[in-house]
């Protein structure tokens, strides 16, 4: 069986830590697994659109499936329906569950602040994108388990996110 964790929410309310946090669970557990950045697909000047992002993906999980990995945890941030549907749908999955971190948006843009080096010039673009996204992901259709990242740390969110993977069949129990 294919399954995948799509992980979903705004820059900065903490994909990349939390699906670090659960590929070294997964990891403790002798899971085998791919682990995914989806940005870093689409990374450069100007940065490929989300739109593009879809094909990217099927792309990497197919090579990933042809070595024989049936679990992916995929990192993501979609704007709209349309674009996780897409993402979704490019992990060729049986079983998928989406989990949605959120934080308000000043807790997002402080992060963001502390985050990303001064000299970048696309930072205060992307603590304005976040701030607008921190609502907007959220609401999207399909999300299976949303979890509040404000004051949690990485790994009790994995974990959380762990049991809500065994719970939906994406692992054996």
């Amino acid at each position: 069986m294919i399954a995948a964790l799509v992980l979903i929410g705004a820059p900065g309310t903490g994909k990349s830590s939390v699906l670090d946090a659960l590929g070294a669970l997964l990891e403790r557990e002798g899971v085998e697994h791919g682990a995914l950045e989806s940005e870093e697909l689409t990374r450069g000047f100007p940065a490929l659109s989300n739109a593009i992002l879809a094909e990217q993906l099927a792309a990497a999980l197919a090579l990933q499936r042809s070595v024989g990995r049936r679990l992916f945890l995929v990192a993501l941030t979609p704007e709209s329906d349309a674009e996780l549907q897409g993402a979704v749908a490019a992990t060729c999955a049986e079983r998928t569950l989406v989990a949605c971190l959120r934080a308000p948006a000043e807790v997002i843009a402080a992060r963001l602040r502390e985050r990303e080096p001064d000299r970048w010039p696309g930072k205060e673009a992307l603590i304005a994108r976040a701030r607008e996204l921190s609502g907007r992901i959220p609401a999207l259709g399909g999300i299976d388990v949303a979890l509040d990242s404000d004051g949690c740390e990485a790994e009790e969110l994995a974990r959380t996110v762990l049991a809500a993977m065994r719970e939906g069949g994406l692992l054996a129990t």
